[in-house]
């Protein structure tokens, strides 16, 4: 049971004086005087979408917003949400939902650029039926705020009735979220004890499932669980991070933490935060020189003894910016528009990796009139710039579907000396590759003492016939951890129907844990295209359809589910009903290569040839690199007699993927039809 940070504070009085102070304690409150920062003295924002209206009346505090009828309604704030560097304000839009207002306050300092409202999309107007309006799922607090914001959340969302009836323990982010359920402890303080956070392993755990990005797949962590029961988080995907590992959307810390050095070390989040308030334990550059200094830490013997706050090292004018450790070890990305975070991998700017990646260098994050090889002779004049071999290059070459990435991913994913997340992302990327570096290195995964490494295994294992399947990931039906368990049950699901009943226990097991994570997430769109997914796997073909209505329901241009089920009424006799499901995936991502390429084959099958090679193309050139595109494409070129037009799109493509064999036998195919043998 929790007792509310009150009681802590009895006893606790330096901790909760410190916690008062912190980021924590201001996520989440009651809007009063000293909580609320915004201005209410009937202030206004106007913005392309309308105008938003701020009142104060009565001690209640009033938000007239464009509500999701497309006309002014008139909301009582519930909560204030966060405090620096901007505000956000809950409001309540019936049925227990509580929605995160796209209007925020500015919260740093006027000289700063502050104290002000702002639009989290400025210069876009976000009608009612946009993903992106406040009063849009991906706004609703209920399921993407309230476990980080509050403790003890209970989200209580009613299937039947599309209702939430969310509780918590506390409105904020209290001494339990961190240490756990206290009243025990409160009632007999010698005899029982809180959670310890007394080892770097326990103090991550602990911190994970909020500085993560991650997906919930159980309720009632507590931090003496295992974050893998209770979260399944995302490996280094694209639109994630850059094939470097640096951070691209917002994916807070755990991520990229677990990439450094300094985590294989054993440096942990108290190192540099202070527990309570979670500000930094020393101001600037010394939170770094505590470790990183002439007279090192005995803690971490192996570090490298020198003066880093020095022009020899950081050849900038100390104390600017440009000195500043973090400016080149912790390089920032602004979310919501001046929330600037910084990448917690502590990587060594790398511009000649950056050059071959895409990803950020943080050179020319300030010299950004120069060259990335300006700034990679610049690093290579001052260091020793002899390095292993980087996974960001092999990870940029597997995104692209590069045919020879493959060994390079495998040896990636084998050695030992990579962090457990670089090493489960490489195998993620395996689902592609069927040659035997990869099953080589897949099999090897599956065994892995990291969960991490496993879960990238099982997805990278999806290319397994299913019998192969079962054979190397069946052992993970019983893995420790839930997360683990729950992916395995996913990829052997089609599998259930067709093996012995005497068999299948764990693989039902595995399955209900997976149904219970989709049931408690059944308010969001990709929870009913999964369901959806798993309903085919399993023969439910009616369910499958109704889950996904379902899904469209909640986010109509949601694009999986809009291919998912074209797909399914093209597999029921119905393709002429798919028509404008994929015109909708269209109209919701123009430059998604699956979306033109599904509606280029449905022209096809229409007889609609023109059609087709126009959505083909669209399809191609956003995406010139990848061998399937150029694939499609050319094939529909070559049956509508443009055969010297095929060869060319292949030939490109070849450039861009040399080897790859369904393009080299779809070229050598078309040639020898065209009759140029040689």
């Amino acid at each position: 049971m929790y007792a509310g940070s009150a009681v802590c504070g009895t006893c606790h009085a330096d901790q909760a004086a410190a916690w008062r102070t912190s980021h924590h304690h201001a996520a989440m409150a009651d809007p009063r005087p000293d909580t609320v920062a915004g201005d209410f003295a009937d202030a206004a924002y106007d913005g392309p979408d309308g105008t938003t209206r701020f009142h104060l009346r009565n001690d209640r505090y009033l938000v007239e917003a464009i509500g999701p009828a497309g006309s002014p309604e008139t909301y009582e704030v519930a909560h204030t949400f966060g405090i620096e560097p901007l505000q956000q304000y809950l409001l309540p839009t019936g049925d227990g939902r509580l929605q995160a207002l796209g209007v925020a306050w500015d919260n740093r300092p006027a000289t700063a650029g502050g104290q002000r409202w702002m639009h989290l999309h400025p210069g876009t107007a976000i009608a009612p039926d946009d993903v992106l309006h406040w009063t849009a799922p991906a706004n609703n607090w209920n399921h993407m705020c309230a476990d980080c914001h509050a403790t003890g959340v209970r989200k209580g969302y009613e299937t039947s009735t599309r209702r939430f009836a969310t509780t918590y323990a506390e409105a904020t982010v209290g001494c339990e979220a961190c240490h756990g359920p206290g009243s025990a402890h409160a009632a007999a303080p010698a005899r029982v004890r809180t959670t310890p956070l007394d080892s770097p392993a326990t103090e991550l755990n602990a911190c994970a499932p909020c500085h993560s990005r991650r997906s919930a797949i159980a309720e009632g962590f507590t931090p003496g669980a295992n974050f893998l029961d209770h979260y399944l988080p995302a490996l280094l995907e694209a639109g994630l991070y850059h094939a470097d590992g640096q951070i691209q959307d917002e994916v807070f810390e755990y991520g990229s933490f677990l990439q450094s050095r300094m985590h294989a070390a054993g440096v942990t989040c108290s190192d540099c935060h202070d527990a309570h308030s979670a500000r930094l334990v020393l101001d600037g550059n010394a939170v770094c020189t505590q470790c990183h200094a002439p007279a090192g830490q005995a803690r971490f013997p192996t570090l490298l003894r020198k003066d880093y706050d020095s022009p020899e090292h950081h050849f900038h004018r100390p104390g600017t910016e440009a000195a500043a450790c973090v400016s080149c070890h912790m390089p920032a990305q602004t979310y919501m528009q001046v929330d600037d975070r910084r990448d917690h991998a502590f990587r060594v700017p790398r511009p000649d990796l950056s050059a071959m990646t895409g990803a950020p260098d943080a050179c020319r994050s300030c010299h950004s009139d120069q060259t990335p090889d300006w700034a990679a002779a610049a690093i290579a004049g001052r260091f020793d710039t002899t390095r292993p071999a980087h996974f960001g290059a092999v990870f940029a070459a597997a995104r692209r579907g590069r045919y020879d990435a493959e060994f390079e991913l495998a040896a990636v994913a084998r050695a030992p000396t990579q962090p457990a997340i670089v090493r489960g992302t490489a195998l993620s990327l395996m689902a592609g590759y069927t040659r035997g570096a990869s099953a080589t290195a897949l099999r090897e995964g599956l065994r892995d003492p990291s969960g991490l490494v496993r879960l990238g295994a099982l997805a990278g294992s999806t290319r397994w016939p299913h019998d192969e399947r079962w054979r190397l990931t069946r052992h993970l039906l019983t893995a420790p951890e839930r997360a683990v368990r729950m992916e395995a049950g996913r990829l052997l699901a089609p599998l259930m129907t067709t093996l012995p009943a005497s068999t299948t226990a764990e693989l039902a097991a595995a399955l209900a844990e997976y149904r219970q994570s989709l049931e408690l997430n059944a308010d969001r769109a990709e929870a009913q295209a999964a369901r959806a997914t798993l309903h085919m796997d399993l023969g439910e073909t009616g369910m499958a359809e109704a889950a996904l209505h379902e899904a469209l329901r909640i986010n109509p241009y949601y694009l999986p589910a809009l291919l998912n089920l074209a797909d399914l009424y093209r597999a029921s006799g119905r393709d002429a009903a798919a028509e404008p499901l994929l015109a909708r995936a269209i109209e919701a991502v123009p430059d998604a290569v699956e979306a033109r390429t599904a509606r280029g084959l449905w022209q096809v099958r229409q007889g609609r040839l023109d059609a087709a090679l126009a959505d083909l193309q669209a399809a191609w050139r956003t995406a010139p690199w990848l061998a399937s595109s150029a694939y499609v494409y050319a094939i529909a070129l070559h049956s509508a007699g443009a055969s010297e037009e095929a060869l060319q799109v292949l030939a490109a493509a070849l450039e861009e993927n040399p080897g790859e064999p369904r393009l080299v036998q779809t070229a050598s195919s078309i040639a020898r039809e065209a009759g140029r043998t040689p």
